[in-house]
């Protein structure tokens, strides 16, 4: 009887990990095929240096990589940032997405099947009498046919997608910047370890801030982490500021380590060194209560020494 109800328990444990791995497996693959999914490529392109007078041709794929077909429509925004978080705003203009009113679509409406794409072709038509500097833009493709996006099955449909549109007007462009603040933190009760810094492109044309991160021991010069084969970079639009933040992701809870982070900007460095002591509230609360009764000690011996003096 009891080799019976082994066995019997043996199977139901292998039936309910098979159920396991199958809805999983279910869950995932509902996940990488949703009903709708609309797609552009690239995600962002930088058409470089565009002449006052001249026309650029360029393209844009748009893909529906879901399992339903869909209806789209193709726009253009502005593209600007709001803070120094860098939230993006496509609605508010100024002189660098004037882009905007120089773009034209092949074709502005369309429809596709499942696992097809459209090759759309944009012309950007540069007046003659346009100042220099940088110009942005968005380019979106939006699902319009809303009777099929039925949103009762639990798969959400990205609505809308866009591409970043990076340019510069060639002529007399400023490229001036400056790193408002470099942070590395001295004490963290917990990792990863965080380096911040606030970059400035006070010019007017778009720049690439580069980010350095590099950790050593307190004591030698062996690397511990480093980033500088492979760099953080990110871009920063014309007379705008942005927060970054790079980390060390592997980092102990405890250690003491020297910690550089540098930080780039046209022809301005910036460069930070402080040593990071890497200590769980917990062990610095221990720390603390041991220096306590050290004191305590030391205080209770010098006052029994007065005491049997007297």
């Amino acid at each position: 009887m009891k080799i019976f109800q082994k066995i019997g328990t043996l199977f139901g444990a292998i039936l309910l990990a098979s159920t396991l791995v199958l809805s999983s497996f279910n869950g995932a693959y509902a996940e990488e095929l949703p009903d709708y999914r609309l797609q552009l490529s690239p995600a962002r392109q930088d058409v470089g240096n565009l002449k006052p007078g001249e026309t650029f041709t360029g393209t844009i794929k748009v893909q529906n990589t879901g399992k339903n077909p869909f209806n789209y429509r193709m726009s253009i925004s502005p593209y600007t940032v709001i803070d120094e978080m860098y939230t993006q705003d496509y609605d508010q203009s100024n002189q660098y997405t004037d882009i905007v009113e120089w773009i034209e679509f092949s074709k502005e409406t369309g429809s596709l099947e499942p696992n097809t794409q459209d090759e759309i072709t944009f012309t950007i038509k540069v007046p003659a009498d346009v100042p220099a500097g940088g110009q942005y833009a968005i380019l979106m493709a939006e699902i319009v046919n809303d009777e099929n996006t039925n949103q009762s099955s639990g798969v959400a449909a990205i609505r809308r997608v866009g591409m970043l549109l990076y340019s510069n007007v060639y002529g007399s462009t400023r490229k001036t910047g400056s790193i408002i603040e470099n942070k590395v933190p001295s004490i963290l009760f917990n990792p990863p370890v965080t380096a911040t810094s606030i970059v400035e492109n006070t010019g007017n044309t778009h720049a690439t801030a580069q980010y350095i991160l590099q950790v050593y021991p307190l004591f030698g010069n062996e690397e511990v982490y480093t980033n500088e084969e492979d760099p953080a970079e990110l871009t920063i639009l014309p007379e705008t500021r942005r927060y970054n933040s790079v980390e060390w992701p592997n980092a102990p809870h405890l250690g003491i380590f020297r910690v550089k982070q540098t930080v780039k900007i046209w022809d301005q460095t910036s460069t930070v060194e402080k040593i990071v002591f890497l200590c769980p509230i917990w062990f610095l609360f221990i720390i603390l209560l041991l220096i306590f009764l050290v004191i305590f000690w030391i205080f209770t011996r010098v006052r029994n020494r007065h005491q049997e003096r007297r």
